[in-house]
């Protein structure tokens, strides 16, 4: 008699066994949805935001599934509404809109979390109400227990989640204030090499003249060439330096003089 007591109480105990692994299984399922849809809702980009939607309605349709095994029809119902939310998150073909429809899902997911937690504490129901009772604080405990770690554990993946986001905000405010000093240094050194050029060229075109007059007057049967190009366009400056343009009209100067001594030289060697 004590053995098939023993095996009429453990039949009984199965299908409580199996429920309350559905129950377990669906809050699982649900706490996935729930980080998926936190996640998805707090991407920075339309990509990620569809990578944890997909992840996330995937879990979602699980928590359905289970809830209806369960027959708590309104995390059923729940499950199905974040569900539908996040397939429009996918749908979106814009960071703000899809968004939009991941932070409805989250939401729902919050809600989802505390109904399963609701029709768990209440599944069972024993003719004795002490032990009912009893058992139902144990349960409702533990799963609130269980939700408020995850949760714990979901806030934290968020806080973490919060500082790589600003760290990298911060990285690309720096990256764009240097790009702003970089470009309005350059121009203002375009803008000097622009200077320079249309000054040393008038200077170089009148050494030049001054050069060949001076060749006529010291001898009128010569006349003063030179090999030296100066006059160039803006756009040659911008890939130089302010000190490779300062450099290019210095060696031209050079080339003029000395292409002038040469000359003058052979004017000197004609004289003696």
């Amino acid at each position: 008699m004590k053995k098939i007591a023993l095996i009429s109480f453990l039949l009984c105990l199965i299908p409580k066994t199996n429920a309350q692994n559905i129950y377990d299984d669906a809050l699982t399922a649900a706490s996935y949805a729930y980080s998926h849809s936190k996640k998805a809702h707090g991407a920075n980009n339309v990509f990620h935001t569809q990578e944890y939607a997909d992840k996330a309605v995937e879990a979602f349709l699980k928590v359905e599934e289970l809830a209806d095994q369960c027959n708590c029809t309104q995390a059923n119902e729940t499950a199905y509404q974040a569900r539908v939310d996040m397939e429009s998150s996918l749908e979106q073909d814009t960071y703000e809109r899809s968004r939009f429809f991941a932070k409805r899902a989250k939401e729902l997911g919050s809600k989802l979390l505390e109904e399963l937690t609701f029709c768990q504490a209440n599944a069972d129901s024993y003719s004795e109400a002490e032990e009912a009772s009893i058992e139902q604080e144990n349960e409702l405990a533990e799963a609130t227990l269980e939700v408020t770690n995850k949760q714990k554990e979901l806030e934290e993946k968020r806080r973490q989640l919060e500082i790589e986001q600003q760290k990298l905000e911060q990285q690309i405010a720096e990256q764009s204030r240097k790009k702003a000093e970089f470009e309005a240094k350059r121009a203002a050194e375009l803008k000097e090499q622009s200077l320079i050029k249309s000054k040393a060229e008038q200077a170089l075109q009148k050494l030049e003249n001054a050069l060949q007059e001076l060749s006529v007057v010291l001898n009128d049967e010569s006349k003063f060439e030179s090999q030296a190009d100066y006059v160039r366009s803006e756009n040659e400056l911008k890939n130089e330096s302010l000190d490779d343009t300062k450099t290019f009209y210095v060696n031209r100067a050079k080339e003029l003089t000395q292409t002038a001594m040469l000359q003058f030289a052979s004017f000197n060697m004609v004289e003696n």
